[in-house]
């Protein structure tokens, strides 16, 4: 059962909480690749037909799908609606995450084509204002004018935590589709590394920050770093593979400021380093820099 948390305020959070957990992000994706019947999205996301029916009655209650009659069928099939369809960034770097780190599994893309300059590419995200390519260490974060603390109703996992080797699907949806990883990952964006220190930023239980940080160590997301010899102590560092997440991070950050508007103001504001611009950015072309739409992308699936 879901329990209400004093947390920092957050985007990222209030953009989970809309689009929901790994059930949801999965049959996101797939509409992402043209699935719009419910059978199609049991068979491809492998999900009960009970948990299915579940999650698609919330994704149109938050008004990520929307129910559209079948040609010639008295059936109807789910869409994305434009707050859906707004979402193509974040989908499109996760599937890049993926792809760059070989975490691919059935039903997902193995390699992404950009048909305006005609090559497989992987899509990065990229400042509007000086079009250098945006990463975790080039970027400042401030207080905006949302910042504060909220209740939080973070539900548990009900699906084992998956290892290393397992395969991406599962192991991306599972990473981004649990509110507290997302957030002890984020502890990482503030310089908090260690596990005092995050337990007391996130106001988390310490049998819960453990199993967290345990998954995203086994998963080479984080790695400890010893800071103290007597008595031994570590703290937290983002491997260059967890580094690589923060973009899809700042991609869910910046639609939940448009589309999921705190009266008070964003809680975070972002700017560029290179520009110093407050960031507004775009997912682009990994060859040519062409902003990317989903017309102008072609994922091919694993076979």
């Amino acid at each position: 059962m879901a329990r209400p948390r004093l947390v920092p305020k957050s985007s990222v959070n209030r953009a989970l909480n809309a689009l929901g957990d790994r059930w949801s992000l999965l049959i996101i994706h797939q509409a992402f690749l043209g699935t719009t019947r419910f059978e199609a999205f049991r068979s491809q996301c492998n999900i009960p037909r009970s948990t299915l029916s579940n999650r698609l009655k919330t994704l149109l209650v938050n008004d990520i799908l929307s129910l559209q009659p079948q040609p010639g069928s008295s059936r109807q099939s789910y869409h994305l609606t434009s707050r859906g369809e707004a979402l193509l960034d974040a989908v499109l770097l996760s599937w890049a995450w993926g792809i760059r780190w070989g975490m691919i599994s059935r039903g997902m893309p193995s390699s992404i084509l950009h048909t305006g300059c005609g090559k497989a590419m992987l899509p990065v995200m990229a400042c509007d204002h000086c079009h250098e390519e945006i990463t975790v260490t080039a970027c400042r974060r401030e207080e905006g004018p949302g910042a504060g603390m909220e209740e939080l109703e973070v539900k548990r996992m009900h699906r084992r935590r998956h290892a290393a080797t397992e395969s991406y699907a599962a192991e991306a949806v599972d990473l981004l589709g649990d509110r507290w990883t997302g957030m002890v990952i984020a502890t990482q964006y503030f310089g908090i590394h260690r596990f005092d220190a995050m337990q007391a930023y996130l106001s988390i239980a310490s049998n819960i920050l453990a199993d967290r940080l345990k998954a995203l160590e086994s998963n080479g997301i984080l790695e400890r770093c010893l800071y103290e010899l007597v008595p031994p102590r570590y703290e937290y560092r983002l491997t260059k593979k967890g580094a690589d997440l923060f973009p899809h991070a700042l991609s869910l950050m910046l639609w939940a400021d448009e589309w999921l508007v705190d009266v008070n103001g964003p809680p975070l504001i972002v700017r560029h380093r290179s520009c110093g611009h407050v960031l507004g950015a775009s997912v682009v072309c990994g060859e040519c820099g062409e902003g990317l739409t989903a017309d102008t992308v072609q994922p091919r699936l694993q076979s």
